[in-house]
């Protein structure tokens, strides 16, 4: 009968593992205050006494120090202790199922994104390169936060679950919730890739989910997209986000061909891992010096403080010059370009810029 009156409670509340586990608790401390209070009438106990019975009971450890001696306190013990080991097992059930719940939701995408300060994919570019990609952002970002979002994934692979800190947010790009859950405003970059990699009809997508992307990310918030095809980037010139091509390696091959070591040299630039990287900072209080100023001071600084700094490029509104003259000067919003090793302390090293002679 206890058994049956479950089922039917339980098919009632089966599409809420929460809510089971909510009116199971409820009922269970229910009973638990009825026993009390009956146990404590009937057998002319004190409460504390009365407590320490009904736990013993429910818990079926035992029957207290002071077992039912009245006609009706044994009644009471039957029914409830009864009712109570009953719910109580109940409890272990729908706590179990609960937690199996959560992770079932979780890995299947069903959780809103729980980092802040990290970033989140758009469109799953495949294990290899989700790995390698984790990997580079935590050789400097040591256990950020990784946001995976997709539409096709059922689960993350192991192979990358297995790396920590990274969730699945299974969600259509056309989707409102998608972006609600995948919390854009409080991470510091995300990266939209193509839905398919190697048609150029996957640009297009793309330029949608920027879009939409832009109106969920704070001031902070970078974008960056994959374009598959150049004759495509037309569609994002009005685009707040950062343009990688998706054929990078194409052109690594033509520049090797042409340039022995290029490739190399510029892969390792990238490369978290390996040697300088290149680094931007926003000048401050060299504003108004040439390009050649700049580079002169520089070695100097470097001379003597012993640190590796070669300036790569200059960035003018938005638009980079990878080898400016020297008579270029350096104006107010401009960013630099360095290459340079992990850590360098920009603000205190144009202090010194002004200093050396």
């Amino acid at each position: 009968m206890i058994f049956q009156l479950f089922y039917q409670i339980r098919k009632q509340f089966s599409k809420g593992p929460l809510r089971w586990l909510i009116l199971i608790s409820f009922w269970v401390f229910i009973l638990f205050g009825i026993f009390t209070v009956a146990f404590k009438y009937a057998e002319e106990v004190s409460f504390e006494e009365a407590i320490w019975q009904a736990w013993q009971t429910f818990t079926t450890v035992g029957y207290g120090n002071r077992p039912a001696e009245t006609t009706l306190g044994r009644i009471i013990t039957i029914i409830f202790s009864t009712l109570g080991i009953a719910f109580l097992g109940a409890l272990f059930s729908a706590s179990f199922d609960y937690k199996q719940y959560l992770i079932h939701k979780k890995q299947s995408g069903q959780m809103s994104n729980p980092f802040t300060d990290g970033y989140v994919i758009f469109n799953f570019p495949g294990i290899s390169t989700t790995i390698n990609l984790i990997n580079e952002l935590r050789i400097v970002e040591k256990n950020v936060g990784i946001c995976i979002v997709d539409a096709r994934l059922e689960k993350l692979p192991e192979s990358i679950s297995q790396l920590g800190k990274v969730h699945f947010l299974k969600g259509e790009t056309l989707n409102k919730a998608t972006y609600e859950k995948a919390h854009l405003k409080e991470n510091k970059a995300v990266i939209v890739f193509p839905f398919e990699s190697h048609r150029t009809e996957s640009d297009g997508a793309t330029k949608t989910t920027i879009d939409l992307v832009a109106k969920f990310v704070g001031n902070q918030t970078r974008i960056l997209h994959v374009l598959v095809d150049p004759k495509n980037s037309w569609m994002f010139d009005d685009s707040p986000s950062t343009q990688i091509l998706g054929e990078l390696e194409v052109l690594a091959i033509v520049q090797e061909c042409q340039d022995k070591y290029s490739a190399v040299i510029i892969e390792k630039l990238l490369l978290n891992t390996q040697g300088a990287n290149p680094n931007t900072v926003q000048p401050q209080k060299i504003i108004g010096w040439t390009w050649e100023q700049l580079v002169l001071q520089s070695m100097r600084v470097c001379r003597k403080h012993n640190v590796h700094v070669n300036f790569l490029a200059l960035v003018s509104k938005g638009v980079s010059n990878a080898c400016p003259s020297l008579d270029t000067v350096i104006q107010e919003g401009d960013i630099i370009s360095l290459l340079t090793y992990h850590r360098l302390d920009w603000k205190h090293f144009e202090e010194e810029l002004l200093k050396v002679e």
